[in-house]
């Protein structure tokens, strides 16, 4: 088994939902701007969502999780994203589809094992050698 690091994809530009999300849009004091980095509105969920960068920036939060619930089209998937712009480009950002992990073709552990690589930035190959030839009695 070989472990080698993933290519990372900032130097190529990738036009995908929420490209205009480019932080959260706090002023200095955790307040969110009501027109910031690409962000209009969700002036609580912002502020929320500030709370936690600073958490994790001070350190305190390692091997906790945040889980963002709410009907569909609310700005969850929006918010991650702040979230992950806020943290630096080394915090990477790999969303996931329900449709993905639900999915009859693979298993739902190694799906959930793939993004977990992704998000740490590791891809994992087997090598196996083949010997091919015949043999005689």
């Amino acid at each position: 088994m070989r472990i080698e690091e993933v290519q990372s994809t900032t130097k190529k530009q990738r036009i995908a939902t929420h490209t205009h999300i480019k932080g959260l849009g706090l002023d200095g004091n955790g307040r969110a701007i009501p027109m910031g980095a690409g962000f209009v509105g969700q002036l609580g969920a912002r502020e929320a969502a500030g709370l936690v960068v600073d958490i994790i920036r001070q350190k305190k939060m390692a091997g906790r999780a945040v889980l963002l619930a709410g009907p569909p089209s609310t700005g969850k998937t929006a918010l991650a994203l702040g979230i992950s712009q806020e943290l630096g480009s080394k915090v990477p950002f790999c969303p996931m589809v329900g449709s993905e992990v639900y999915s009859s073709e693979v298993k739902k552990t190694e799906v959930l094992m793939e993004n977990f690589r992704r998000a740490i930035g590791l891809r994992i190959k087997e090598n196996k050698e083949v010997y091919e030839g015949e043999a005689s009695l």
